[in-house]
Parts: C-alpha cells; sequence; structure tokens
C-alpha cells in the first residue's frame, strides 16, 4: 500500500460552532480511532483532498504535535451542494492489526474475446479485502488477456497470500459477454494457425 504524510493540528472546540470556523478557515475537521480516545483534529483541505480525489488507498502518515500516527481513511462526508470535504475518520493502525480496506481493481492484457468482437465488463470497480498492512497491495491486479466471449473472473478464484476477499465469491469482477459482429473463437485459432505456417 502506497504511503502519504499529512499534518493536522488539534482541536480544541469540539463543538458544531468550531467545526464550522474550521471549514471556513480552509480546514476539515477529523477524528482518528483506534486509541482508548479519540482524537479530534483539523486537516487542511488542500492536503486533504490529495487522499480523497483518487482510486488509490493510501496509509496515511498523520503529524499531530510533532506525533506520527499510521492511519488509514475510514469514511469521508462531503456537501451535498458544494461537494467540499466536510468531516473524515481515520483509523489508526498497528503492524499486527488487520483492516478491512476497499482496493481499486486494475485490469492488464487485452482479452481475446475482445479482440473477436466481444464486449467487456467490468461491474466491479473496487474489491473489499481484510490484512494485516504489510500484505495490502496497492490494487488488485488481474490479466485479462485469457478471457474468452462468454468468460469472466469471480471472487471466488481470486487467491493473494495474507490477504482474505470479502465480497461474495460468485460476484463477477470481469466478463467478457458475446456482442453483435463478435467472431468464434474458433476462426481466431484458424488465423492464428495460418500466420503460423505463414512465418514458416
Amino acid at each position: 500500500m502506497k504511503t502519504i504524510s499529512i499534518t493536522g493540528s488539534v482541536r480544541e472546540d469540539l463543538g458544531t460552532k468550531g467545526a464550522k470556523q474550521a471549514r471556513k478557515n480552509g480546514m476539515v475537521p477529523c477524528v482518528m480511532y483506534g486509541n482508548e480516545n479519540q482524537l479530534h483534529f483539523n486537516v487542511e483541505e488542500k492536503e486533504f483532498n490529495k487522499i480523497i480525489y483518487t482510486p488509490e488507498v493510501f496509509n496515511v502518515l498523520i503529524t499531530i504535535d510533532g506525533t506520527e500516527y499510521s492511519t488509514i481513511l475510514q469514511d469521508a462526508q462531503f456537501h451535498p451542494v458544494t461537494d467540499k470535504s466536510v468531516h473524515a475518520d481515520f483509523l489508526q493502525l498497528k503492524d499486527d492489526q488487520p483492516v478491512v480496506v476497499s482496493m481499486p481493481v486494475v485490469l492488464t492484457g487485452v482479452s481475446v474475446g475482445v479482440k473477436n468482437g466481444g464486449k467487456l465488463r467490468t461491474p466491479m470497480r473496487k474489491l473489499k479485502i481484510k490484512g494485516v498492512l504489510a500484505n495490502i497491495p496497492d490494487n488488485v491486479e488481474l490479466d485479462i488477456t485469457p478471457l474468452k466471449i462468454g468468460q469472466s473472473i469471480k471472487v471466488g478464484t481470486l487467491s493473494i497470500e495474507g490477504l482474505e476477499f470479502l465480497d461474495p465469491s460468485t460476484n463477477v469482477i470481469v466478463a467478457v459477454k458475446t456482442a453483435r459482429g463478435a467472431v468464434a473463437e474458433a476462426d481466431e485459432a484458424e488465423e492464428e494457425e495460418a500466420e503460423e505456417a505463414a512465418a514458416e
């Protein structure tokens, strides 16, 4: 998992008035869980935007009054009209403590089925996984090159050491559906054989 560092300042006024004033000053009110006591703090909106407007998931190192905390963003709330960040929750991480995160799915390669005119469907752009920080990757990478028309990759077929996939095993992550003008897989195989023969 990628790491990003931001700086926060302790919130003195925990009331609604204090939160409104913080937002007026370009800050995002935040709460950190994971300790015996919750830690309330503010982060500059421009710093907070580094971790919110991206599909990536970060190990967020937050420095508050000289102390650095390893955290992960758990939730963020936005203004219904301006879409600006108004509040965020962070979970403090421990090396041996499993966490649940939603990781982006990255597809590599070009599907055989797509080459033959099939249509690629990606119903799941993120996967919910559980594991300790050291085992969590930047993303879940899937090679779709072998996928033919009518084939798919489901959650239950995935296996990454040290990680547990929490979505239903039958959920389809990516699939190649038939489309008008698609050619049969056999046609492609014959073309490949002809190309190999010509090369020889």
